[in-house]
């Protein structure tokens, strides 16, 4: 009787977040606990026992030490992986029929395949590629249920088995997810008793085969060569090259010809009966894998015996990267259980998977109760902490209230207080920022006239320019008349009567600096230079305002042996306005925009430095 261990198509079952993948192996139990991890899968631990060291443990003492891993790890589910010799894999061809006809003829094929048994057969099947030429294949995996049960048996671990599939179907898992770019590849993988071979097409499996020849049998030939312990021929194979050098064990390469010949015999058979993958023309790389191949020496020598193995693939992922040697099929049964595996095979007897859907609704309804309890006392405890709040709130407001109108007064009091403190000190602030305009218009003006060919004549601040009377203009060039002035008082002191400034002329006068310059050459060549040093000194933030004054306001203070006729200009500098030039608004005043102050306003107290050379 053969019985499909998954019958659901859909592989349906209680997901599961952490898994324990183990293989037990003939000398050595490995254990990796993975999880998922944002679409992956993250190794969290690795272990294993060496039945050798502890002294080839028995049944019962092997059973307490999976017991005791499973303890330390708070008994995650399991995956078991069985060794390849127990189960057969293989390709099959069906005709095109409806999908619930399917089973019905994988079942006879898997009884043709396990021949005449007294045991159920447990088996399962995975579609391999596209039907091609009213034809279909599947990946059939079978074992007989009676290994299955006496595996588990012998573990120790029927209460936390998730998950069955073999060594073959895991060293496909673990090698798509290392290389998924490879299509064609042959997986070798050298256990303690047996070696598996895979053949991978396109990405699926499509023949395993195992033969009694692993680790173990290299290193009984090295004890029986080097007449020691099979304990020390296993720590010499694993530190000497018995291949080449002065080390060199002359019957060793031998012992690894009959295993390369026995790998060679198993590839043959499979190439001959399909001849036409041998005669695609795309070679296929040797994948090896197992702690055996980590022997020195061992690599080059199958490459002269025209074996090219290469080691596992380490991925560019970080889960397959930080995998140890040795845990490929592990990882790989990890893979499957975990849901990660585009070919999963699964034998787990079916009590089993029943068994842990009814323990995983079990826990569902426990974890639902729980939150129900949960839900309803924090809902009492809500309503109970709501109504005392409330009484807490009515208080705090009344106290806020009060507290908040004993704020507004003090408020009140302290910005009335700050408010004229500030007033007292802006004057001196409006001082400050006019000696720092001054140094830095005194630097301007000597970069520019390191820079070009000209001099300045005047550099007086406005209320000082402007100020000056008109009958002390007795320096203006030849040519020019002043305007009409009017006498308004004789001194003694002053000599002959003194012309008063007008109040317009008063009225002109901004915070800045007046400027008269005489610029050598010809009339163009003094407008060019003229107009560079009006553009450049706009540029500069210090200024609001930088053109050449009106001759009505000019002052005529400059010797005139100094000016040259006709090449003498006057510039107007005013200075950026900052917020000391203008009183703040009363706190207790609503501020309002003075559309009568236009023109740029600069920070309070912008850094000086000198300018630099360049413009």
């Amino acid at each position: 009787m053969a019985i499909r261990s998954s019958p659901d198509p859909q592989r349906a079952r209680p997901p599961v977040r952490r898994v324990l993948a183990l293989d037990p192996g003939a000398t050595c139990v490995r254990f990796l606990l993975a999880e998922r991890d944002l679409g992956g899968v993250r190794i969290l631990h690795t272990e294993s026992i060496d039945l050798h060291r502890e002294g080839m443990l028995g049944p019962e003492e092997t059973r307490a030490l999976v017991r005791t891993t499973l303890a330390k790890l708070d008994f995650p589910p399991v995956a078991l992986v069985l060794p390849q010799h127990l189960s057969t894999s293989q390709i099959i061809d069906l005709p095109v029929v409806q999908e619930n006809e399917v089973q019905k003829l994988v079942e006879e094929e898997s009884h043709r395949l396990s021949g005449v048994t007294d045991s159920p057969i447990v088996y399962d099947f995975v579609r391999a590629g596209p039907a091609v030429r009213n034809r279909q294949r599947f990946w059939v995996t079978l074992c007989q249920e009676r290994e299955i049960r006496e595996r588990i048996q012998r573990l120790g671990i029927e209460q936390n088995l998730y998950e069955i599939s073999t060594t073959a179907n895991a060293l496909i898992a673990a090698y798509r997810a290392a290389a998924p770019l490879s299509s064609r590849a042959i997986l070798v993988h050298m256990g303690a008793q047996s070696t598996v071979v895979v053949i991978v097409l396109e990405g699926q499996g499509v023949f395993t085969t195992s033969f009694q020849m692993g680790g173990d049998f290299l290193t009984r030939s090295l004890a029986r060569l080097c007449n020691c312990s099979d304990e020390r021929a296993e720590a010499l194979k694993r530190e000497v090259n018995f291949f080449t050098g002065p080390e060199a064990q002359p019957g060793f390469p031998a012992v690894v010809d009959g295993w390369v010949a026995e790998l060679k015999r198993q590839l043959n058979e499979w190439f001959a009966q399909n001849p036409g993958v041998a005669s695609e023309g795309t070679s296929m790389e040797l994948v090896a894998s197992g702690g055996a191949f980590h022997q020195p020496g061992l690599l080059d020598y199958l490459k002269q015996a025209h074996m090219p193995f290469r080691l596992w693939p380490s991925g560019n992922r970080s889960d397959a990267s930080s995998l140890p040697p040795g845990y490929e099929v592990a990882y790989g049964m990890a893979l499957q259980a975990l849901g990660h595996a585009a070919q999963p095979v699964s034998l787990l007897p079916a009590e089993y998977r029943l068994a842990w859907k009814k323990q995983a609704l079990q826990r569902r309804l426990e974890l639902v109760s729980a939150a129900m309890v949960l839900v309803c006392v924090l809902v009492f405890a809500a309503a109970t902490w709501h109504q005392w709040s409330l009484l807490k709130r009515k208080e705090q407001l009344t106290d806020k209230v009060r507290a908040a109108s004993a704020m507004v007064s003090e408020n009140a009091r302290l910005a009335s207080q700050v408010y004229e403190q500030y007033e007292t000190l802006r004057p001196v602030f409006k001082l400050q920022q006019n000696t720092l305009d001054t140094l830095r218009t005194l630097a301007l003006l000597q970069q520019s006239r390191t820079n070009d060919a000209f001099w300045y004549v005047v550099l007086a601040d406005q209320q000082s320019y402007f100020s000056q009377p008109a009958a002390l203009a007795t320096n203006r060039a030849a040519g020019r008349t002043n305007p009409p002035v009017t006498p308004f008082f004789s001194s003694d002191l002053l000599g002959p009567s003194t012309a008063q400034p007008s109040f317009a002329e008063t009225q002109a006068a901004s915070p800045g600096y007046i400027a008269e310059l005489c610029i050598p050459g010809n009339a163009e060549s003094a407008r060019t230079l003229l107009s560079r040093l009006v553009t450049h000194l706009k540029d500069q933030s210090l200024f609001s305002k930088v053109d050449l004054l009106s001759d009505d306001l000019r002052r005529n203070m400059a010797d005139p042996k100094v000016i040259v006729p006709d090449r003498h200009f006057v510039l107007e500098l005013d200075f950026a306005e900052t917020a000391f030039h203008t009183p703040l608004p009363r706190p207790d005043s609503s501020p309002s925009g003075d559309p009568s102050r236009p023109g740029p306003r600069r920070s309070a107290r912008p850094p000086w430095s000198a300018p630099g050379n360049s413009r």
